[in-house]
Formats: C-alpha cells, sequence, structure tokens
C-alpha cells in the first residue's frame, strides 16, 4: 500500500475532532434491558438458527460438535470491541448521527435505527470470531451496550491529561464529553455484569471476562470497581482474557491486590494480556494509550510496561525464544457463506483498513451486510509461532498471502482483529486448564452449582 492511499484511509477511518458534537445521552437511546434476550448478542438461553450470525454458544466448524450448553462448567462474560465508527457511518454523511459520541441503541429516527442495525450486525461477528474460542468449557454471555466512537482517541488523551493537570488545557478535544460518554458505555457494561454475576443462573459458577480492545477499556475498570473488593465474585472469578488493548502493569500494585497479572497457563483469579503482531509489523501506540484506575480516573499509559503473555506458552514479558511450532494449535473464523470472499472484495488498490469487516461493502451502504455464518472455518495460518519481544508486544510470523489473514495486512491496525481468532484452539485449551485448576484448588465448602444445571427459560431481573 502506497503512501497516498494509508493517508486516505486514515482520514476517512478517524473523523477530525470537529466532527464530534455535544455529548447528550438522549441520542444514544434508552439503556439496554438485560432482563430480554435481545439485548444480548450471545446468551445460552438463545437456541441455535436463530440469528443469520449464529450465536457465539453454538458456533464450532461443520462437521464437529460442542458440549452441551447446560452441561459446561463455567461461564463467560465476552465483551465486544469497537465496532461503531466513521467507516460504518460514512453512508450517513450530512446527518448528525455520524458525530454522536455513543451508538444509539433503540433509538428513534431511521437514521438511527440503520445505524444501529449495521453495528450490532458487526457486533455479532466480532462476538462470533472472539467469544467461540471459550465456547467447549464456557456459557457464553455478551452483552450489547453504547459503545463509544472510535475516534475517541484523541480526546482520551485529552482526558487523561486532565486527570494528571486540571489546569492543562484541552484546546479543541473534548475531555468533558468523552468522561461522560465512556461512562454511559461503561454503565451499561457495568448492570449487564451485574445481571450476569447477580443471576440466580449463573450463582456460585465461575466465570471468565473476555474482551478485545474498547471492550479490554471497561473491563480493566470493571475488574478493579465490581471484581477485586468483592470476595465472593473474587472467588468465583477464573481469569481474564484482555486482548487488543492497554493492560498496565502497575495496576496491580495500585488497585489490583487480590487480582494477579498471569505467568502460567494454569493459575487462577489472573489477567492475560496480548497485542498481536508480525514480525517487522510498527508497534501501535494507540492501543497503549491511557487506563482507568480505580480512585484516580482515566491517566496516559502509552510509556508504561504493560502485561503481555503469550497465548501459546502462557508466559509472561519478554521472551528469547519464540514457542514450538507444533504447540500452536489452530486459528478459526466466522467466514460469512453468502458474501464474497473478503480477499476478493478488499483486494483493490485502496484497502478498506477493515478487512475481514467487509470494509468497502460497509461503507456504501445504509443498510446491514445480511451476513450469514452457520459456522466456523479453518484458517491456514502457516507455520504459527509467538514471542513476546523487548516492547512487550506479541510477536508472530507474517501469514502466507493466500491465507484469510491476510487481509489485515493492510488494516490500520494490522493484526488487531485476529488476537484471539488466531490463537482459536489454544484458549479453548487454555481455559478448561485453568477452569481444571480452579475446581481442583477451591475450597470445599464452597457452594458451586453443579455443571448441569439447566439454562432457564425465564430470564430473572438483577442488577439490570
Amino acid at each position: 500500500m502506497d503512501t497516498c492511499a494509508k493517508i486516505i484511509g486514515l482520514i476517512s477511518q478517524f473523523p477530525p475532532t470537529a466532527l464530534m458534537g455535544v455529548f447528550d445521552e438522549d441520542n444514544a437511546g434508552p439503556p439496554p434491558k438485560f432482563s430480554q434476550l435481545e439485548s444480548w448478542l450471545a446468551h445460552p438461553r438463545r437456541v441455535a438458527g436463530m440469528r443469520p450470525v449464529e450465536d457465539a454458544n453454538h458456533l464450532v466448524c461443520a462437521g464437529s460438535e460442542l458440549p452441551l450448553v447446560e452441561h459446561r462448567a463455567c461461564d463467560c462474560f465476552f465483551l465486544v470491541d469497537s465496532c461503531f465508527g466513521t467507516a460504518g457511518a460514512s453512508a450517513f454523511r450530512g446527518h448528525k448521527v455520524i458525530g454522536q459520541w455513543n451508538l444509539p441503541l433503540d433509538a428513534e429516527g431511521l437514521a438511527e435505527q440503520q445505524l444501529s442495525a449495521k453495528v450490532v450486525e458487526q457486533m455479532e461477528l466480532r462476538v462470533a470470531a472472539g467469544a467461540s474460542c471459550f465456547n467447549r468449557t464456557c456459557r457464553i454471555y455478551a452483552p450489547k451496550y453504547r459503545q463509544i466512537h472510535i475516534g475517541f482517541s484523541d480526546h482520551l488523551r485529552a482526558l487523561a491529561k486532565l486527570t494528571a493537570d486540571p489546569e492543562a488545557s484541552s484546546g479543541p478535544m473534548k475531555p468533558d464529553e468523552i468522561r461522560q460518554a465512556l461512562d454511559l458505555a461503561y454503565n451499561d457494561v457495568r448492570r449487564a455484569f451485574l445481571h450476569f454475576v447477580n443471576d440466580p443462573e449463573t450463582a456460585g459458577r465461575p466465570f471468565i471476562l473476555a474482551g478485545h480492545s474498547q471492550g479490554v477499556m471497561h473491563l480493566v475498570r470493571l475488574i478493579q470497581e465490581e471484581v477485586e473488593n468483592h470476595p465472593e465474585r473474587c472467588e468465583r472469578f477464573v481469569h481474564a482474557y484482555l486482548t487488543g488493548y492497554s493492560v498496565p502493569l502497575d495496576l496491580f500494585s495500585r488497585s489490583l491486590r487480590r487480582v494477579r497479572p498471569s505467568s502460567s497457563a494454569s493459575d487462577v483469579c489472573s489477567v492475560s494480556s496480548w497485542r498481536t503482531a508480525a514480525v517487522g509489523h510498527l508497534s501501535q501506540k494507540i492501543l497503549k494509550l491511557a487506563a482507568f484506575y480505580a480512585g484516580e480516573g482515566w491517566r496516559l499509559t502509552e510509556d508504561s510496561e504493560m502485561l503481555t503473555n503469550n497465548p501459546i506458552t502462557w508466559s509472561r514479558g519478554p521472551e528469547d525464544y519464540a514457542s514450538d511450532p507444533a504447540a500452536f494449535c489452530g486459528a478459526l473464523w466466522p467466514l460469512p457463506v453468502n458474501l464474497d470472499d473478503p480477499r476478493a472484495e478488499e483486494g483493490g488498490m485502496i484497502p478498506s483498513l477493515n478487512g475481514l469487516r467487509f470494509g468497502h461493502r460497509w461503507m456504501k451502504s445504509r443498510e446491514t451486510l445480511g451476513a450469514e455464518v452457520p459456522a466456523l472455518v479453518e484458517v491456514d495460518c502457516g507455520s504459527v509461532t509467538a514471542r513476546v519481544d523487548s516492547e512487550n508486544v506479541l510477536r508472530v510470523p507474517h501469514v502466507p498471502k493466500g491465507s484469510l489473514f491476510s487481509v489485515t495486512e493492510r488494516d490500520l491496525l494490522l493484526y488487531h482483529d485476529i488476537d484471539l481468532a488466531l490463537f482459536h484452539n489454544n484458549l479453548q485449551k487454555n481455559v478448561a486448564l485453568r477452569v481444571q485448576s480452579w475446581q481442583t484448588n477451591r475450597k470445599p465448602t464452597t457452594s458451586v452449582n453443579s455443571p448441569s444445571r439447566s439454562i432457564s427459560s425465564k430470564m430473572v431481573v438483577a442488577g439490570a
């Protein structure tokens, strides 16, 4: 990709700050009602075949089978990454919806409803790619939330600087607006988690947290505020897989004491994290920009040391050697059966920078893609090894040119979208190991539901 094309792509992906309007909570529509099944992108009560993009609880390669939902020993609360941004909203140019801070869910107005439908479909696809990595051991719960616009990064830097120095000038940036927008998105997440963790259907059961990118921004805050200081939840908490965004190591000396950084494949009440790049890719500092600290607020972390784990060896921190190729277990992806292969769709001179998300097609229309995903497909990634380098970036070989994942070489954030899916089968093995470790080490007096407990057809309001 030449420099000119990349600049065009950059401009199309991130809006000038002037395009972001004044924050107004009403523009985001009413909050999701987590007592209702439709407020969940994935939920174990949803039976297979109910949606064009299959629920992550049921996604598996054609010809393979998953354990019955009611027989899975653990629960997974999964938070999807950024799907709301200028690329998807470009078809709405001239309408105020393009400059909104938060995704409008169930908002009035045709444009808002169309945009919401487009973004929710992308959320379903991203949950299919990420949350399905845990569905052999876990029942998957993935909430919708009124996520913040992907153009938040410049404003987040201003917010973090203002946190450090209340007298600092923010210039044209809008720290007050982004603080409110972040809080709105987080409060949706928090309410969904409380519904999940307090629901009689999950009471006493072990759980994991998992997410990607913007989802990690909110989960880092959630762990500090809703897990760390709740002993009963800490006892049930198995692990958090936080990929694609910053998890500063100093969190574990400032606001996290019970929850620890992971150092092995089987430790529990712990966190692992990584950001994937090929050997030779530039390190993406935007993915380490800022983090939330309980009692302090948002702080810049782009120059901080990050927690980084290798999802093949499960070691922590820089490694001298890459993993054994034989230890890589395979990658899977939710490829729509009714759309042209993205290798063809994204093969033009100017990339969309959202290759696996069908970026060119997505930007052209106010309608959804209409994607149909009944199953996962195996992805040929060649001989895959992984090593955490001295910059705390997870380095892997470049995927082969003919691979489905090769389209990410033309994405703005390169291998960002495959942080989880590239290691799908390794994650399936690891979550099973950690749950087994949790079961072995838990106190005999702890009351835990049987893994065979059925999923009720009735959802109970708890924390909604």
